[in-house]
């Protein structure tokens, strides 16, 4: 490796190219459950793991449990300290005596090459059970404990070993010791592929240069069908495509559709994958998976469950009904019978129209016709003070969201050709709640909410009070001007940064830890306000947000969770900003 190229400092190398901070996010490809991540991209600082993104691990109580190995990499069989060179199809561990790569072949192979002298050290601290075997062809199976099973296989001429530390007595290999052995040009490649099931040696293997350009082209295919943008949010299109793109898992036998995770090793829950089916509705099949996803865990009588992956299924909670949403902003922008198949276009009438009927059914406990959220969290903000001192509120928000999924329903029903009544049941529907829902939460001069069976009134500092703006021209001229002009009011909800999910001035604020909504800036927040404020024709005000939003984003980073005073950022990132970043882009550059 020519050291002049690398750059002074630190001591060396200080300016490798980042496409993506290795810090808060990792390396993978569409579809893959494995995954590259590391803590640092500065020489001589960075700890690299192989990770796993499937729930058993996840879900373990220690976020240390999704690392199965730890990765070196190393000179002359010795290790050396390296700094990460991120691309879209390739992860360079750069050191002073020459470099290593990795890419990925598919969503099962991880592949390795690496310069002459270098090579890579694989280790875990063994775990009952995990025995270490051998399979044909020099190639290794590690069965890891609630992991799938991992095959290790030396290519092109080098091979791969593992140490022997079988201790009977513990019944394991006290410490899992892998390293590559190179070929007679001194050189290596490996692979490490991921089964489901147990592994099995394949007759042939790609070349390194063939995973990369198989890499390369699936990351341009799928960047070529999203969007572009105005100004200056173009300059983050590529970017955000990629932390979207590599954060989507292939279907198991566990989770028959693609899903997307909210940050890596956490399956987004179920209004999530709804908001990204609207971020990446020009990949229509992926679009329609996302939407599908949750409704192949409902319930008999219609709910939907918080969140699922290949290991957990939480049916213990709920998040916001958002399907209308989503459909009303799809379909005015695609014919639906052609994007999509009559049998899923099915399947999303029956799923959609049960979730939200459901609402009406079991979320209307004292019968007055509006449904209502039991706490914050059903809500989405999980800290909305509107659920400060009583659990069961009828919320503005929540009818809301029916009326927009009532109608969705009616636009389905019409694009399935179902009979002119049951289209106008559904319309009807909507119409009806919306007409109580005003008559009942707005006060004059603001919705509020009611605590459920005495109807006293509720209304707190809580943006709450302002996702009815995502009925957008549904509603009465005068309550779209009189919510925009408490929106546009400085120091109340609106802030340098966005919308807070608490006024400034209110006595409940507060903004520490990973709390969202007592007034940090949270991305469902933002979303379902400022479509809507955009759809109710305030688009000065909306792109106003926009800018200051997304501003944000891309000055200091995506991080989910943002402070309205100081601008500082959660230490998750993930993809719900990216979610959030794509979609008003593209709304505001159309």
């Amino acid at each position: 490796m020519d050291k002049a190229k690398a750059g002074a400092g630190d001591p060396y190398f200080r300016d490798v190219k980042q496409y993506f901070t290795v810090e808060q996010h990792m390396f993978s490809r569409r579809g893959a459950w494995l995954a590259l991540q590391a803590d640092s991209a500065k020489y001589g600082r960075g700890a690299l793991h192989l990770m796993t993104n499937r729930g058993s691990r996840c879900h373990s109580g220690n976020r240390e449990d999704t690392k199965l190995y730890r990765i070196f990499p190393t000179y002359e069989g010795r290790r050396v300290p390296f700094a990460i060179e991120t691309a879209a199809a390739e992860y360079t561990l750069h050191t002073r005596h020459g470099d290593v790569r990795f890419t990925w072949a598919d969503s099962s192979k991880l592949l390795a090459e690496g310069d002459e002298g270098m090579g890579l050290f694989f280790t875990r601290e063994g775990e009952p059970y995990e025995l270490i075997k051998r399979r044909r062809d020099g190639a290794w199976e590690s069965p890891l404990r609630n992991a799938k099973p991992l095959l290790f296989k030396g290519l092109g001429g080098s091979s791969f070993m593992f140490d022997d530390t079988w201790d009977f007595n513990k019944f394991k290999f006290t410490e899992v010791r892998g390293y590559t052995v190179p070929d007679a040009s001194g050189k290596f490649t490996m692979v490490v592929e991921e089964f489901f099931y147990g592994t099995h040696v394949r007759d042939e293997y790609p070349s390194y240069s063939e995973a990369k350009a198989s890499m390369q082209a699936d990351w341009e295919a799928f960047l070529a069908k999203m969007p572009h943008y105005i100004e200056p949010f173009e300059d983050r299109r590529e970017e955000t495509a990629y932390v979207l793109w590599s954060h989507l898992v292939e279907p198991s036998p566990a989770t028959p559709n693609w899903m997307i995770m909210m940050f890596p090793c956490v399956i987004g829950s179920q209004w999530q994958h709804v908001q990204n089916a609207v971020a990446l509705q020009e990949h229509e099949e992926l679009s329609i998976e996302l939407l599908l996803a949750f409704l192949q865990r409902q319930s008999e009588d219609g709910q939907l469950a918080d969140s699922y992956d290949d290991a957990f299924l939480a049916t213990n909670g709920i998040k916001p009904p958002v399907y209308g949403w989503a459909l009303k902003n799809i379909m005015s922008r695609r014919d639906i019978t052609k994007a999509w198949s009559r049998e899923q276009i099915e399947m999303l009438y029956d799923g959609a129209g049960r979730w939200a009927d459901w609402f009406m059914t079991h979320r209307d406990n004292d019968g007055d016709g509006l449904p209502a959220f039991e706490g914050g969290v059903e809500n989405g903000l999980d800290e909305a003070t509107v659920w400060y001192d009583q659990v069961n509120m009828v919320s503005p928000d929540v009818s809301a969201f029916t009326v927009l999924n009532f109608e969705a329903q009616g636009d389905l029903a019409k694009a399935l050709g179902k009979p002119a009544a049951e289209v106008e049941a559904w319309y009807s529907k909507a119409s009806e709640l919306l007409e109580r829902m005003i008559d009942r939460l707005w006060d004059g001069e603001h919705f509020v909410a009611l605590r459920e069976f005495s109807h006293e009134p509720v209304f707190t500092g809580s943006i709450t009070h302002y996702i009815p703006f995502v009925l957008g021209k549904r509603l009465p001229q005068e309550i779209i001007d009189k919510m925009a002009a408490d929106l546009s009011e400085e120091g109340g909800l609106l802030t340098e940064f966005g919308l807070a999910t608490e006024r400034l001035d209110s006595d409940l604020f507060e903004v520490q830890g990973v709390q969202m909504g007592r007034g940090a800036i949270d991305p469902p927040a933002e979303i379902f306000v400022v479509t809507g404020m955009w759809d109710a024709g305030k688009t000065e005000l909306a792109r106003e947000i926009v800018n200051r939003y997304n501003g944000r984003l891309m000055s200091r980073g995506f991080s989910h969770i943002i402070d309205p005073i100081s601008g500082d950022g959660s230490p998750f990132w993930g993809t719900w900003g990216r979610c959030v970043f794509t979609i008003f882009s593209e709304m505001v550059s159309g």
